[in-house]
């Protein structure tokens, strides 16, 4: 067989979810590491995507000349009446319904954008640093920010963080005021601190990369985002699936 047809006939029952187990894992490798391949991919997930929604709108399309062409409601006769509206009720209800599934279709298949898609993946780091004991008073700076943190004053917080990191800088508090930052809106700042975290500290690598990310995807910068999931969709730890995950819905 044609090795392009081979290649077609494969990408074809993958989008069919007709593949093997061994064939989707084999695909999925090939579509990594092939750009010729992946591109024909992408081209025939579109071209099935039109195909479907060409049918729903020619379905649309001659309902609506059926019901045009119905004659008036009005008739004299009484048995003829009767079938008239029943028969333009039935059209119209079918017409209601292939409507329906066309306006379906058309928004399951709309593209989340970067900032839902932020939205959906963003979760407060835990303090996992130095957590506070319930009951527990604060007695330093130190203990009201991680207290803050916990509390969700995040602006309170990254004030108190800001001031310890004058101390001294440590990863977990970049970490957490980073996450502060994110919250707070100020994405610049959040991203500034996951960066000096990969750049200075050895802890907390890919759990700064995925973060950076998400400050890239709230701001709407699809592309750079990708680079940093990519990267550490690429990696042996926990992060790298939720990246995998989250760059098939950049795709």
């Amino acid at each position: 067989m044609n090795p392009n047809l081979y290649d077609i006939d494969l990408i074809q029952r993958y989008l069919d979810r007709s593949l093997t187990d061994s064939e989707k894992v084999s695909l999925e490798e090939r579509l990594k590491n092939e750009p010729l391949l992946k591109t024909m991919y992408l081209e025939h997930q579109q071209l099935i995507k039109g195909i479907r929604y060409s049918y729903l709108q020619n379905r649309l399309h001659q309902l609506r000349t059926l019901e045009s062409a119905l004659p008036p409601i009005h008739a004299e006769k009484k048995g003829r009446q009767v079938w008239l509206v029943t028969h333009w009720k039935q059209a119209t209800a079918i017409a209601a319904t292939i409507a329906f599934f066309v306006i379906g279709f058309m928004l399951w298949n709309k593209p989340a954008t970067p900032q839902e898609l932020y939205a959906e993946n963003f979760k407060i780091y835990p303090n996992v640093f130095e957590p506070i004991t319930r009951g527990e008073t604060p007695l330093s700076k130190r203990t009201e920010a991680f207290a803050a943190y916990e509390g969700g004053n995040y602006a309170e917080a990254a004030a108190l963080f800001n001031h310890l990191l004058t101390e001294k800088e440590e990863a977990g508090i970049l970490m957490l005021l980073g996450n502060c930052n994110l919250v707070l809106g100020n994405t610049s700042e959040a991203r500034n601190q996951f960066i000096k975290l990969i750049n200075d500290f050895d802890d907390l690598d890919n759990q700064a990369k995925w973060y950076l990310g998400l400050s890239y995807l709230k701001e709407g910068d699809a592309k750079t985002a990708q680079l940093i999931f990519q990267e550490l969709s690429n990696s042996e730890y926990s992060y790298a699936s939720k990246a995998k995950q989250l760059l098939n819905k950049l795709d």
